[in-house]
C-alpha cells in the first residue's frame, strides 16, 4: 500500500496547468529462493520503491502551440534489493542499490494540426554521476528525444509515441562495463470515451 498527493493550478483560458504531486515509497516482501552450493536456500527481501515528487507544467504559447515539461525527484538512495545468499555488491549481499538519488527532467512543445489530429517532440534528460552502478541496473543517466501523436475520430483517440534513449556508458559495482547503450521504445494506446 502507498498513496500520493498533490496541488495543483490552472489557468484555462492559456491552457497553463502546474502541478506537485508527492508518491509515497512502497514496502514489498519478497520471497527469494536461490541455488546455493548446489541446494536451494530460502529467505525473504524487503524492499521499498522510492519515494518521489514530480513537478508537471504545460502553458500555450501561441495559437494551437503548448509548451509542457516535468522535473521528477526520486530518493534511490533509500532502495536498496538484497540478499542475504548473493556474495557480491556494496555492502555485500546488495544486488540492485544507488549511490545517489536522481532528478530526471523533460521538456517538450506540442502543437494541434487539426480538429482530430494533434503531435508533440519531447527532450528528457538525467545527469550522469559517474557511479559505479548495481549489476542488475547499469545506467548513469541519459538524454532522449521522443516524437507522438494523437488522432481522433467520434469518441475514440489512437496515440502512438517513439522514443529513442542513449543510455551512455556505465561501470558495475563488480566491473562489468557498458559502453555506448541506446535504446528504443514504442507505445500504442486506444481510448473510447463512452457517452
Amino acid at each position: 500500500m502507498g498513496y500520493l498527493a498533490g496541488v495543483a493550478w490552472e489557468k484555462p483560458e492559456i491552457a497553463a496547468r502546474v502541478s506537485l504531486t508527492y508518491n509515497s515509497g512502497i514496502k514489498h516482501d519478497l520471497a527469494l529462493t536461490e541455488s546455493v552450493g548446489g541446494g536451494p536456500a530460502s529467505s525473504v527481501s524487503r524492499v521499498e520503491t522510492p519515494q518521489s515528487v514530480n513537478l508537471d507544467f504545460q502553458t500555450g504559447v501561441a495559437a494551437n502551440t503548448l509548451v509542457f515539461g516535468s522535473v521528477r525527484w526520486a530518493d534511490w538512495t533509500s532502495f536498496s534489493l538484497t540478499s542475504p545468499n548473493y556474495p557480491g555488491g556494496s555492502p555485500v549481499g546488495t544486488l540492485v542499490s544507488y549511490d545517489n538519488d536522481v532528478i530526471t527532467y523533460s521538456l517538450g512543445l506540442g502543437y494541434k494540426f487539426s480538429e482530430s489530429f494533434s503531435g508533440a517532440v519531447e527532450l528528457g534528460y538525467e545527469q550522469s554521476l559517474g557511479d559505479r552502478v548495481s549489476d542488475l541496473g547499469p545506467t548513469d543517466g541519459y538524454f532522449s528525444v521522443g516524437v507522438g501523436g494523437t488522432y481522433t475520430k467520434g469518441n475514440t483517440k489512437f496515440s502512438a509515441g517513439l522514443r529513442y534513449i542513449d543510455i551512455g556508458d556505465a561501470v558495475t559495482d563488480n566491473g562489468g562495463v557498458f559502453n555506448d547503450n541506446d535504446g528504443w521504445a514504442l507505445g500504442f494506446q486506444v481510448t473510447y470515451l463512452l457517452d
